[in-house]
């Protein structure tokens, strides 16, 4: 399939021997086939486009063997490196820790490298690869020459113990603190569990999330609830058992919470629609269709968890902001929205896609 790299054209009307004929606009409707098979089933592999070819997209690589990472570069020339990053499925594109995630850097063609994947790494992580050319770029201009995969990181070797990492039982409000009603504790509250696993090679890794494998189950889900990815809310006073199970292995965490009862729903973040733009646009996320059920104000936080990293502009804000990177093939960058009350009640968290075209 081959993707002409210009901008739409309104669609028109075309009047042939009297009847009205309504042109396609093929352009359009292309791009949009391409956006669904970008946001469904991961980026498709194009020959023309700088790629990787190995591993494939979903595939499944044991954390204690290295992975053979093939690229392909295409049309893309004048290639002087390449820059291999790890980053789990939703985890923030911090500027400041972005050395921290960086995996190993290729400066000899066809720059396929060896990568062993991080040591604690477990369930679905994101494999960023990003080049640089010759006299084009540098580490703070705006194009955007990368590839990305997401893979099944599974250890080979057994569960030992599942570990909650807080106070046992957890308790919320007047249960957990001095004070009467902790401020920081409400109806409504969510907070990401702390669940870890130690493994048969003496390795902890974050089990919370799906991806690892772990399930959740709450005795009173009048008390709390938890998520498929272990957000836990506060959903009345009372006390309740959590149960955690991963490869066989079950641990039960008490919880107990005394909190002021009037009542807070935690906000809803909305990161509004997909969009389709092209290099040099500028681009605004939009949050202002989230909500609080309580009408009260919202904190906004935006970040990036897919593409290569970018420059985002009022993140702290209803609208963050940037210029869409010169790509050299149609690439797909997504971001994260929470929003939070004026409770400090977060909401779960609400993505969007952006797809940037040449």
């Amino acid at each position: 399939m081959i993707f002409h790299n210009r901008r739409l054209e309104p669609d028109y009307v075309l009047c042939v021997r009297g009847e009205v004929v309504v042109k396609l606009v093929f352009s359009r409707l292309v791009n949009l086939i391409f956006f669904f098979m970008l946001v469904h089933s991961g980026i498709p592999r194009d020959a023309a486009a700088f790629s990787i070819a190995q591993p494939k997209e979903s595939s499944v690589h044991p954390s204690n063997q290295k992975i053979s990472v093939v690229l392909t570069t295409g049309e893309v020339t004048g290639i002087t490196k390449v820059r291999f990053y790890w980053y789990g499925e939703q985890e923030d594109m911090l500027k400041e820790f972005v050395e921290e995630k960086l995996a190993t850097v290729a400066t000899s063609p066809p720059f396929g490298v060896d990568l062993q994947p991080p040591k604690a790494a477990i369930g679905t992580y994101r494999l960023l690869a990003v080049a640089e050319q010759e006299g084009l770029q540098s580490e703070d201009e705006e194009w955007a020459i990368f590839d990305e995969v997401l893979l099944q990181i599974q250890p080979q070797t057994s569960l030992e113990d599942i570990e909650f990492q807080t106070d046992k039982p957890l308790k919320f409000g007047r249960a957990g603190a001095v004070r009467v009603y902790d401020q920081l504790d409400f109806l409504g509250k969510i907070i990401d569990l702390p669940v870890v696993g130690r493994f048969a090679d003496g390795t902890v890794r974050s089990i919370r999330s799906a991806s690892t494998g772990t399930t959740y189950h709450v005795d009173d889900e009048s008390v709390i609830t938890v998520s498929d990815n272990g957000q836990l809310q506060l959903i009345g006073n009372g006390a309740t058992t959590l149960t955690v199970s991963n490869r066989g292995v079950e641990r039960a965490l008490d919880v107990l919470v005394e909190v002021d009862s009037a009542p807070n729903e935690p906000p809803l973040a909305d990161s509004g629609s997909e969009q389709i733009v092209y290099s040099g646009d500028p681009v605004t996320l939009n949050g202002l269709q989230s909500s609080d059920p309580e009408g009260g104000s919202l904190q906004y936080h935006w970040s990036q968890i897919r593409g290569s990293k970018i420059a985002l502009l009022d993140p702290y804000s209803p609208k963050a902001r940037f210029l869409a990177p010169f790509v050299v093939q149609p690439r797909l960058f997504r971001f994260k929205l929470r929003v939070t009350d004026v409770h400090g009640a977060d909401s779960l968290p609400a993505f969007v896609d952006i797809l940037v075209e040449p």
